[in-house]
């Protein structure tokens, strides 16, 4: 049996979690960036700067989130994409992404 080896492209992991209202743009942004390997979390509820997203009367709204691997090198054009999509919106829509070390089989 081979011993077990990390993954050497994938050395960070993206947190994306954005309102649902930008879905499309943010998936039009990963196959721009050639992002093809990701986690879709759909319908997330939270709180955050932009206020609680609960999906109910109350709180109105609700969250997406991708969690990406991928190499340290991508990480910037992807937060500077998202950014220019938030940018975009009227009203702008809460988003947030989280970068952290990443170790993957």
């Amino acid at each position: 049996m081979m011993p077990l080896q990390p993954c050497s492209d994938c050395n960070r992991l993206a947190f994306v979690i954005f309102e649902s209202g930008a879905d499309s743009e943010v998936m039009a942004a990963l196959e721009e960036l050639e992002l093809e390997h990701y986690t879709l979390f759909e319908q997330t509820k939270g709180a955050g700067e932009t206020g609680r997203k609960e999906g109910n009367a109350i709180f109105p709204g609700i969250n997406t989130m991708l969690l990406i691997a991928m190499p340290e090198d991508r990480i910037e054009p992807l937060v500077r994409r998202l950014h220019e999509i938030r940018d975009s919106f009227m009203v702008t829509p809460g988003m947030k992404v989280i970068v952290t070390d990443c170790v993957m089989y």
